[in-house]
């Protein structure tokens, strides 16, 4: 019998999931806050539902793929969500990128209900987990994730396990904050490059091709040259701000000092307050542009 997986979201990186799932023979029930979207996957053999609680009926393991914390309260939490139907013992699996104070909530309800939970933020982009090549970052019990592993491993090229729930976010917002840290970077060096007269396309050339690029860097570099951030589109700059204040708000809980960290997420905030958070995160580099002399 196959293993039946519910999925709360279809977007860009659920719908990729969803897909290499599906291409391991796994049995997919979905559902999606805008459910015009589900029709691919549902022309693949996904079965779509009407809500998170109908998604969770008869399913052996949940993953969640919600923007925040506000999206991920509602589908597990909300009117017909998915706590009121899912059976005691279905792995609860949460891949969005959340709070750490909401994960350490959400944990601690779902082991009220008798809810195995895994806290798997993921590090990808949606071409590399459709290829199965997702890296997931854990935070559970040893056991639960064991009982999750075949599961994990269909899609997955590294599972990490960071210790217990929470532990995963707790990597994923920090090394989030990193990659806006490398991105305001760049965009400072372009933005001064292109002031400075230098050749945009020769200065994106030779930073890639350079010791410093780093995966987040090279993949908005050339946004910030040419300027178009409308199109192909990995991460989003809302997205960015909102990991980059998490960690913040994670670093202050802690009462750690980010101040690196603060500058950067502080260029994300911005820029999302300008009306680019839809945009690419390469459109950082207008706010920067934009700054007093």
């Amino acid at each position: 019998m196959s293993t039946v997986i519910g999925f709360l979201g279809a977007g860009r990186m659920a719908s990729a999931m969803i897909n290499c799932l599906m291409d391991k023979g796994f049995d997919i029930r979905v559902w999606n806050r805008s459910p015009e979207k589900l029709a691919a996957l549902v022309a693949r053999g996904a079965t779509a539902c009407a809500s998170p609680a109908e998604t969770v009926e008869g399913c052996d393991h949940v993953i969640s793929f919600m923007a925040d914390d506000t999206a991920s309260r509602e589908v597990w939490l909300g009117d017909n969500g998915a706590l009121e139907a899912i059976a005691p013992g279905t792995i609860a699996i949460e891949c969005s990128t959340l709070s750490y104070g909401f994960v350490r909530e959400l944990a601690d309800i779902m082991q009220a209900q008798n809810i195995p939970y895994i806290d798997a933020p993921v590090t990808a982009v949606p071409e590399q987990v459709a290829r199965g090549e997702t890296v997931f970052l854990i935070g559970a019990e040893l056991a639960v994730l064991e009982r999750a592993r075949p599961v994990l491993e269909a899609v997955a090229t590294k599972i990490i396990h960071f210790g217990p729930a929470g532990s995963g976010t707790v990597y994923k917002l920090m090394n989030n904050l990193i990659g806006a840290v490398h991105i305001a970077a760049v965009a400072e060096m372009v933005a001064v490059a292109q002031k400075a007269g230098l050749d945009s396309e020769q200065v994106a050339r030779t930073f890639v091709e350079g010791a410093l690029a780093s995966g987040p860097a090279r993949m908005t570099v050339s946004g910030m040259v040419s300027g178009n951030h409308h199109e192909g589109i990995h991460f989003t700059t809302g997205l960015r701000a909102k990991d980059a204040g998490y960690a913040m708000q994670l670093a202050q809980d802690l009462q750690q000092a980010v101040p690196v960290g603060s500058a950067a997420c502080s260029v994300f905030e911005h820029a999302t307050e300008a009306g680019l958070g839809d945009l690419a995160q390469s459109a950082i580099i207008e706010i920067l542009r934009q700054a007093p002399r």
